[in-house]
C-alpha cells in the first residue's frame, strides 16, 4: 500500500510539471504559431513605436474588393524585394519583381506576418517544380482569416517573366473541378521552378498543346537553362531564385508517394533579407 501511495504521488507530480514549450525555429521541425495579439505585442525594446503601429496596421483584415488598394498601399509603405526559405537542405534565396507589385506586396506582408514559416514543401517532383505554403499548426488558420481569404489579381508577363528554372510563383486560387481558372492567385501558397532542358520538338509540342507562341528568346532560355514552359500564361511569376538553386534541386528529388507529396516533412521558415 505504501508503494502504491508514493506511485500515485510521483504520477501527480509529473502531471503537474509538465512545460508548455514551444519549438524553437528551426528548418528541421514546425513552427508552431502564437496568437496574433502576442506576436504585436512582443516589439523589441529598441523599435520606434512607430513600427509597433504599422505592425498592428498589418492585421486589418484584407477583403476582395479592396484587395488592389490595399496591397498597393502597403508595398508603398514596405518595398523589400529579398527574402530567404530556410530549409533542411539548405537556403533559397528569392528576389522578388518590382512589376508585379501586388504579388511582391502580398508576399512581403506574408512573411512579416509569419505566416509560411512552420509550413512545409507538401508537393515535390523531379523536373518539375516544389510547392510549399500554408500550415496545418496551432493558431494557423486563425491567422489566415485574420489576414483575409483573398485572391491576387493577375500579374501575367510571361514574356518577360517566364517559367525558366528558379522562378518563383503563387499557386493559383481556384481548384474546383470543371471550373475555368481565373488567373488570380492564391497567397498563401508559392511554387519554385524545377524544370527540364527543352529543345525544339518539346516547345513546338508545348505551343500547339496549351496554345502559346512563345518568344524565340524565352526558347533559348528555356533551351539553354530548362523550365515549365506550359505554364506561362497561366500563372504570375514574381521573383526569381538568384542563390540555392542546388538546394531546391535537391528537394526536387525527395522520396514521394503517388501523390507528390514527400515521405518525410520539410518544414520550412522564411525571412526577408534586408
Amino acid at each position: 500500500m505504501v508503494q502504491l501511495k508514493y506511485f500515485f504521488i510521483i504520477c501527480a507530480l509529473i502531471l503537474s510539471c509538465r512545460e508548455e514549450s514551444r519549438p524553437i525555429i528551426s528548418a528541421n521541425k514546425p513552427i508552431y504559431f502564437e496568437p496574433i495579439d502576442s506576436i504585436v505585442s512582443k516589439t523589441d525594446s529598441t523599435r520606434e513605436a512607430k513600427d509597433t503601429i504599422e505592425n498592428k496596421e498589418h492585421w486589418k483584415r484584407i477583403y476582395q474588393f479592396e484587395v488592389d488598394q490595399r496591397l498597393r498601399s502597403y508595398g508603398v509603405q514596405n518595398k523589400e524585394t529579398k527574402f530567404k526559405i530556410v530549409t533542411p537542405f539548405g537556403e533559397i534565396k528569392v528576389r522578388l519583381f518590382n512589376d508585379t507589385p501586388l504579388h511582391r506586396a502580398s508576399t512581403v506582408l506574408m512573411i512579416k506576418q509569419k505566416l509560411f514559416n512552420g509550413s512545409r514543401f507538401y508537393r515535390t517532383r523531379k523536373n518539375f517544380i516544389i510547392q510549399g505554403g500554408f500550415t496545418d499548426g496551432p493558431g494557423a488558420y486563425e491567422r489566415l482569416i485574420q489576414i483575409g481569404q483573398y485572391k491576387i489579381p493577375s500579374e501575367l508577363n510571361p514574356e518577360k517573366h517566364p517559367h525558366i528554372k528558379g522562378a518563383f510563383a503563387l499557386a493559383g486560387s481556384d481548384f474546383s473541378p470543371g471550373i475555368k481558372r481565373d488567373k488570380k492567385s492564391n497567397p498563401f501558397t508559392f511554387y519554385i521552378v524545377q524544370g527540364s532542358i527543352q529543345n525544339d520538338a518539346s516547345l513546338q509540342n508545348i505551343e500547339n498543346t496549351y496554345g502559346l507562341n512563345i518568344s524565340q528568346d524565352n526558347k533559348n532560355k528555356y533551351k539553354k537553362l530548362g523550365g515549365t514552359p506550359h505554364l506561362d500564361n497561366q500563372y504570375t511569376v514574381c521573383g526569381e531564385v538568384y542563390a540555392g538553386l542546388g538546394v531546391v534541386e535537391k528537394i526536387s528529388k525527395v522520396r514521394t508517394n503517388s501523390s507528390e507529396h514527400p515521405l518525410e516533412s520539410i518544414y520550412l521558415s522564411v525571412e526577408l533579407i534586408k
